[in-house]
């Protein structure tokens, strides 16, 4: 993983208007998101289980990247193919991320797991001291791990009401305040992973919602 903070957007889309809504992703919305200055890279997955279909993380170099002026003007100044793709978009869970810890190299694998974590009442800093103390520890153990990296939300930025929310097609809602991501080298670690985050969460006292995912395509920032 790379940057100090991450958008984590998990969603479901109308299949009437899938293929349209999949090259407007990829020929317009991605590289539009990369062109805001902070955007670091961007990658967009697919389900192999029974999460929301799709789920796109951005990496930015800060967390003040997504509450900045040109991403707001960005999200304010929908063109016409985003107009006619963001009402297909019928349910969406996002939230910004402040990152907590990270594997010291950058790791981009074919598969990512991810795991939004909701503590149960009182639990929050618990949650937060494990993944910022012992999670190095036990990914970093789990045979076929490729990278990791954990986060807090940060959603200064991303409560705002924007012109692109606001064409939305389905409900939008807030992702739970910690998130897990884990680049995996192949499936058995999907395996391996599923029952080390489901008895770190019982032990931890705090709901793991797990899902697996497969890389469908990615685009980075190039600096000159």
């Amino acid at each position: 993983m790379i940057g100090r903070a991450a958008l984590g957007i998990w969603m479901e889309v109308d299949a009437a208007g899938l293929d349209d809504f999949n090259a407007w992703y990829r020929g317009q919305h991605l590289p539009e998101r990369l062109s805001v200055p902070g955007f670091l890279r961007g990658r967009r997955y697919e389900t192999t289980g029974g999460g929301p279909r799709y789920f796109t993380l951005y990496e930015t170099a800060e967390p003040p990247v997504l509450s900045s002026a040109p991403y707001l003007a960005r999200l304010n100044d929908p063109t016409e193919w985003t107009r006619r793709a963001l009402p297909r978009v019928t349910r969406m869970v996002r939230n910004a991320y402040r990152t907590v810890a990270a594997s010291p190299a950058d790791a981009p694998a074919p598969s990512l797991l991810t795991v939004r974590i909701l503590p149960h009442s009182g639990r929050g800093p618990y949650v937060r001291a494990w993944l910022a103390e012992q999670a190095a520890e036990v990914l970093g153990a789990v045979d076929g791990v490729a990278g990791w990296a954990t986060y807090e939300s940060d959603t200064s930025g991303t409560s705002v009401a924007t012109e692109e929310r606001k064409i939305m097609g389905g409900e939008v809602v807030a992702a739970p305040p910690f998130l897990a991501l884990c680049e995996l080298r192949d499936g058995a670690a999907q395996v391996r992973l599923r029952d080390v985050w489901q008895a770190w969460a019982t032990r931890i006292a705090a709901d793991a919602t797990i899902d697996g995912y497969r890389l469908l395509y990615g685009l980075a920032w190039l600096g000159v």
